[in-house]
């Protein structure tokens, strides 16, 4: 839940800060919702990859687990992340400013949520 939340300042600092994007759209706070489900959808995937290296290794220590599992884990929810960001960021050529806005905004939390997904919750 942290790692979600989180997620919502670092996208809205590259938003402001680094894109120089000053219209921030009511439609924005609806992309918390978007990345709420992918979120739990990444969670748990990271928690079903832990739990297949626990059951074809169940003596093996805890850094091994997370070793065997990491990588399939990332790519998993690497891949789910990368084309809904993609679909995101594909949007913003619309003319309409609040859906472009919005589409650009979405597309920078699903990728924050991913990165904060490998470097937070899967090593904690």
């Amino acid at each position: 839940l942290t790692q979600i939340i989180l997620s919502f300042p670092l996208s809205y600092m590259v938003y402001k800060l680094f894109a120089g994007l000053d219209f921030f759209p009511f439609l924005n706070f609806i992309g918390i919702f978007v990345v709420f489900a992918l979120g739990a959808g990444d969670i748990f995937v990271a928690i079903d990859k832990w739990r297949d290296a626990r059951q074809a290794d169940p003596l093996a220590r805890t850094e091994d687990i997370a070793a065997k599992a990491f990588p399939d884990a990332a790519l998993a929810m690497f891949l789910t992340s990368f084309t809904t960001a993609i679909a995101f960021f594909s949007t913003a050529t619309c003319p309409v400013a609040p859906i472009k806005m919005f589409a650009i905004f979405c597309g920078l939390l699903v990728s924050f949520d991913y990165i904060m997904n490998v470097l937070l919750v899967f090593p904690a």
